[in-house]
């Protein structure tokens, strides 16, 4: 599973792309906003195909916009995030502000409890781990997500905790998160830089396989021809509705700022 829903901000006007000799994209670089003070902006680019492509098109720079059920990609050689699909739509800034991130693979390392860079404690009481997913994206291919989970020792929920103790590679997970961004400014080269990472609020490890699965078996049948009432009064929902969801995360600390603060940018989404 890869299912992605987003506040963004369009840096630049959506442009026409070419993708094959039959098909056709509009692209358009964002910024997701920061999901505290001490967090930086998460630069993605968005792609949209179809009729929705049509709609996007109108779209113009500055405009604050809601992706809902998009797919997320990751470059690991520019190491750049994308966001392909999905259904766009014009918001205001009385939209509340989205920001989940679903994703469903299989974990590609052991985690080290000695490695501070895998797993630690900080002073304040608070434990983070770190960990990558595989994600399948076609025929042997897959994308490389970075994330991590932090908890306190009196959380109830210690996802940190499970991860180190219960994640091995090979392990299949599937994690809902959030894109966080941390900026800072390289000493040497003074170059503004920024990391982005998914951070966690829930986890589902797959269930351990028990030999031979049993064949599933109907319990119930339908007639043919038993007439199904309309819902709704016989409305479809058309793909030019406004999408809508519920608000995912919350509750969750910020990672320690040990990047320092986010770079200052030129206007803040939203």
């Amino acid at each position: 599973m890869n299912f992605t829903c987003v506040c963004a901000q369009l840096s630049d006007n959506p442009q026409e792309v070419y993708t094959s000799a039959t098909s056709t994209a509009i692209q358009c670089n964002a910024l997701l906003p920061p999901v505290s003070q001490n967090k930086a902006a998460t630069p993605i680019q968005i792609n949209i195909y179809g009729k929705n492509a049509e709609r996007f098109s109108r779209f113009e720079k500055g405009n604050k916009v809601y992706l809902h059920g998009a797919t997320l990609r990751f470059d690991l050689e520019s190491r750049t995030f994308s966001l392909h699909g999905g259904t766009p739509t014009q918001v205001t800034n009385q939209f509340p502000i989205f920001n989940s991130v679903i994703l469903s693979g299989r974990c590609v390392k052991d985690i080290d409890n000695q490695d501070a860079r895998a797993f630690k404690t900080t002073e304040n009481g608070l434990m983070i781990c770190h960990q990558t997913l595989s994600v399948v994206t076609g025929k042997n291919q897959a994308d490389l997500f970075n994330f991590y989970a932090m908890n306190s020792v009196d959380d109830k929920l210690n996802n940190a905790e499970l991860l180190v103790n219960f994640t091995r590679k090979g392990t299949g997970l599937t994690i809902n998160g959030r894109l966080v961004s941390s900026g800072w400014t390289d000493k040497e080269t003074r170059e503004q830089k920024i990391k982005t990472q998914i951070q966690i609020n829930k986890m589902t490890l797959a269930p351990k396989s028990q030999g031979e699965p049993k064949p599933i078996e109907p319990k119930a049948n339908v007639a043919s021809e038993q007439e199904v009432s309309s819902l709704w009064g016989g409305k479809t929902a058309d793909e030019g509705s406004d999408p809508w969801t519920h608000a995912s995360g919350g509750g969750l600390p910020d990672l320690p700022g040990q990047y320092g603060n986010a770079p200052e940018l030129a206007e803040d989404p939203f």
